[in-house]
């Protein structure tokens, strides 16, 4: 866990102690994910600019599923962040679902002799029943956290849950580097993997990305919405990396991160929908 007050717009005039305070809880994006030079954290949490002085306790880990975050016997430390014992929160920031979706591209991707001949469209290579089982696994885990948030003797009841979707990932041979650590690439590895002829490469990834864009946002609207819970739609808003490129390339530092001018452009999506709703409750 980790705790610290992020900084403001430049022309905040701030007090000494934080007027909100915030839970977050996610994957790399939310994470010093990426620090090629020391000192320099790049993720989205860090981009952020608020008016007011704002404090972030901030639970989230490289590489971490939704599905893990939402399950209470292996995540303690939200499950204690959002009980009675806690402390009150003004908002509660997720990050989740890509790392899910990344993760079972291998599996999701037919093999060659299961596609249709001279499959042309993103879904004709993609089993749809494993999207839909995942899809529903990734909704019932963000419910799991709101009931979490709703529990009547929670510090956290009727607070606004918000999270984002995913910009639009080009595979490509660009590993992300964690310090000494070197993870992937993933999503290039999947199209090898299944044979995917390289022109339907980028078109799979989009489709992948805009059925779970497509997951998120229903959570947040229709007759069985999450109460109070907000999507911010992120997609087209990074420039995409290029083709064959294995680094920073545009908007993105590797192939599923964004640097630090993307997670700015991501952040001032995320800042007027999130703001209004910090202590409005």
């Amino acid at each position: 866990m980790s705790r610290g007050t992020y900084r403001p717009s430049p022309d905040s005039d701030l007090p000494s102690f934080p007027s909100a305070r915030l839970l977050a809880e996610g994957d790399s994006w939310f994470t010093v994910n990426t620090t090629p030079l020391p000192g320099k954290p790049q993720n989205l949490l860090h981009q952020l600019r608020f008016h007011k002085a704002t404090e972030i306790t901030n639970l989230a880990r490289p590489g971490d599923h939704i599905r893990r975050m939402a399950a209470i016997a292996s995540n303690p430390a939200l499950t204690q962040a959002l009980s009675g014992a806690g402390r009150r929160w003004d908002g509660i920031l997720l990050s989740g679902g890509g790392n899910d979706f990344i993760d079972e591209a291998r599996h999701i991707l037919l093999k060659k002799t299961q596609r249709p001949a001279g499959a042309r469209n993103p879904a004709d290579f993609c089993d749809q029943a494993r999207i839909r089982a995942l899809v529903d696994e990734i909704q019932r885990s963000y419910r799991r956290i709101a009931a979490l948030r709703d529990r009547p003797t929670g510090p956290g009841t009727r607070i606004p849950i918000l999270t984002h979707t995913y910009d639009y990932a080009t595979p490509r041979d660009a590993p992300a580097r964690f310090y000494f650590q070197r993870l992937g690439p993933w999503l290039i590895k999947a199209m090898r993997q299944g044979e995917v002829p390289q022109q339907h490469w980028v078109p799979i990834a989009d489709y992948l990305a805009d059925r779970l864009a497509e997951a998120l946002l229903d959570l947040a609207r229709g007759p069985n919405a999450i109460r109070n819970f907000h999507v911010v739609e992120t997609r087209q808003t990074l420039k995409r990396a290029a083709s064959g490129t294995r680094g920073d390339s545009n908007d993105w530092l590797n192939e599923i991160h964004p640097n630090a001018a993307g997670y700015d452009k991501l952040a001032q999506r995320i800042e007027p929908v999130l703001e209004p709703l910090i202590g409005t409750v």
